[in-house]
């Protein structure tokens, strides 16, 4: 009798903790259940499935053999299948395809409203893929399954806003659909911020780093990341060169992070004379900003002559 209430006991928690699994999986399939996800005018997903083309005929430069592949979606992770191109480049350096390669993702994705707009974000390294839909009346809710990785300098960080009065525009770059400004910060000119839509900090630069300082960066950011970096002695990269370069390069979860010096070994004096060793340190994060080009893309051209 006791056995059999055992057996009841842990039938019936089972049955409870399928429901409140599958309950989620139901709340998580919203984002696709009967939805088209685009790339551009390419579909990705339909439904429950991606779709991707699984040949490329080199003879008529075509892609051939459409196909669909069950999703496995999780909280915070999801399974897909694709079939990205492989080749080579020509002379010309233009990209020939020999083949397309099975490749199975497991990632990291989000559905966040950008302008009030349903996106899908896959934090795919270095960066993520940002998907649409054309359904009407799309209704999910928002997740947080990714935490970027934050870093400060000077008390600031990508994403953050900053106020213009801080800022000396140096230069405007127009891009097709978002514009950059390189802006100095008037507190401390050894400080550049790139800027996106009015006063968003978009990547940021420290110069002028004495090599004393170097032991901490590295050690902060290694911490931080949970990552070594990758290292390169001083040395030139090209034969002809007049520099040798140094540098200590950090990338995890669209996080990028540079740590590099040069020093001038060519003929002119002046330029021996006048040279330094010191230190730059650089700061981008390839999700972050993949997110802001989505929100202040189609924004008006600027110069930093005329507006």
């Amino acid at each position: 009798m006791k056995f059999t209430y055992t057996l009841k006991s842990i039938a019936l928690s089972l049955i409870i903790l399928t429901t409140a699994s599958c309950s989620k999986d139901i709340e998580n399939a919203n984002i696709f259940k009967n939805t088209q996800w685009f790339i551009g005018d390419q579909l990705v997903f339909n439904n429950d499935s991606s779709v991707c083309f699984t040949n490329y005929d080199t003879t008529k430069h075509a892609y051939t053999n459409k196909k669909s592949f069950p999703i496995n979606l999780t909280d915070s992770t999801l399974v897909y299948t694709s079939f990205p191109k492989r080749g080579y480049f020509d002379d010309n350096k233009d990209f020939v395809i020999t083949h397309l390669e099975k490749h199975i993702d497991t990632i990291k994705y989000d559905l966040k409203y950008i302008n009030k707009r349903p996106k899908l974000i896959l934090y795919k390294n270095p960066f993520p893929i940002i998907l649409t839909t054309n359904k009407p009346n799309f209704i999910a809710k928002e997740t947080q399954n990714f935490k970027p990785i934050k870093f400060t300098v000077a008390n600031y960080s990508i994403g953050d806003l900053i106020d213009r009065s801080l800022l000396k525009t140096r230069g405007v770059y127009n891009y097709p659909k978002y514009t950059i400004e390189d802006c100095e910060f008037v507190e401390n000119k050894d400080i550049t911020y790139k800027i996106i839509g009015y006063n968003t900090i978009y990547s940021i630069e420290r110069k002028r780093i004495e090599d004393y300082m170097t032991k901490d960066i590295i050690k902060v950011v290694t911490d931080k990341l949970k990552v070594k970096p990758e290292y390169r002695p001083m040395r030139k990269w090209l034969d002809n060169s007049d520099y040798e370069y140094e540098f200590y390069r950090w990338l995890k979860d669209g996080v990028q992070i540079s740590l590099y010096r040069s020093k001038y070994v060519g003929k002119n004096s002046y330029k021996t004379l006048l040279g330094d060793n010191e230190w730059v340190l650089s700061y981008d994060d390839t999700f972050t900003q993949a997110l802001l080009i989505e929100t202040y893309r189609n924004g008006k051209s600027q110069s930093s002559v005329i507006n």
